[in-house]
């Protein structure tokens, strides 16, 4: 599996709804065009607006802490970072980064095949993450996605919507295309 981010957009796009559950039914095919650009373009716009700074300035100026966890965070996925909002901290798991993400990377992006720069895509991704907590609303409650079920009309939160945005900030932010 190569990582999201150095995927181009549309494998990138279909990787995270394949991972988020996404169904053909939310919206017909023209609509989900229309609304994944939005998703994608929401993340593009934030990164234009910082991708002058150092993401370490960044968590540093929003007193976000950063943890390195040992442990292997593995349920039905691999887990290679998280935002925790209650904590204002960002936990990245070293061994699922080392062992699995690293490797991953495609020749192309070879210069990322360094830790410390790896380190710092996962503190950008996170980062987005807390921006959506705390300034701009997280991306998959901003876009209105809906289904049918019977006669009724439902509300769906699809998380790959933040998913996709985080990954555009970050593929945006580091010129990673």
């Amino acid at each position: 599996m190569i990582p999201s981010v150095f995927l181009d957009k549309q494998q990138l796009i279909e990787q995270e709804l394949k991972f988020g559950n996404y169904s053909k039914k939310v919206f017909s095919s023209d609509e989900s065009d229309k609304v994944l650009e939005i998703v994608w373009e929401r993340g593009i716009k934030e990164a234009k607006k910082l991708k002058t700074n150092d993401i370490i300035n960044l968590i540093s100026e929003e007193n976000i802490m950063v943890e390195i966890s040992k442990k292997n965070y593995i349920f039905n996925y691999i887990v290679f970072s998280e935002y925790n909002k209650e904590k204002n901290k960002i936990i990245l798991y070293e061994k699922p980064i080392k062992e699995i993400f690293i490797p991953s990377i495609p020749e192309k992006f070879f210069d990322w095949c360094n830790y410390n720069k790896v380190v710092k895509l996962f503190l950008c991704h996170e980062y987005f993450h807390y921006l959506e907590i705390n300034y701009i609303g997280l991306t998959n409650e901003k876009i209105k996605t809906y289904t049918t079920l019977g006669f009724f009309k439902v509300k769906v939160k699809l998380k790959a919507f933040s998913e996709i945005a985080a990954h555009a900030f970050v593929k945006e932010f580091y010129d990673i295309w």
